[in-house]
């Protein structure tokens, strides 16, 4: 069942004006345990790191699991942050983050379910093809679960 879920971060829009260079999307899911603790917290972990601004969220977006079907649905939304990180940081970050929330370093099979999923969909308007990175991410455009809450997000 798709729908919406507001909560008390989700969405946002930023009042403040970022000094941070890099300009980043992120995707953020989930389908195990409380994924709105999860991503209420991530968003209270990034907002007290110096590294980063919270721009702007999307609302959460509730939706049917793709590739692997037998699982629960996820939630989804989309976060927009300024950084002073570089792409390979953020990267690394990124994983941090996952950890931080339970997620393994290796998934038991593509699409398994998870507790906490963080895409960098783009980093500035950088373009690269690394074995375990693409930016921006090679199928943001096809997924439900970062064009809708893309397309209700308030960007800056």
């Amino acid at each position: 069942m798709r729908k919406l879920l507001y909560s008390r971060f989700f969405p946002f829009v930023s009042r403040k004006k970022s000094k941070l260079k890099n300009q980043v999307m992120l995707g953020v899911g989930g389908n195990i345990g409380d994924c709105l603790f999860c991503f209420e917290a991530l968003f209270r972990k990034i907002s007290k790191d110096a590294r980063f601004c919270i721009l702007s969220t999307s609302p959460i977006y509730r939706n049917p699991p793709f590739g692997y079907e037998q699982q629960n649905d996820f939630l989804n939304a989309t976060i927009q942050i300024a950084t002073s990180c570089g792409v390979t940081e953020m990267f690394r970050m990124i994983f941090y983050w996952e950890r931080c929330f339970g997620r393994g370093r290796k998934r038991a099979f593509k699409n398994a379910p998870r507790t906490l999923d963080v895409d960098l969909l783009w980093f500035n308007q950088l373009k690269l093809s690394w074995p375990s990175l693409h930016l921006p991410h090679p199928q943001w455009h096809n997924r439900e679960s970062v064009l809708i809450p893309l397309q209700l997000q308030t960007i800056i």
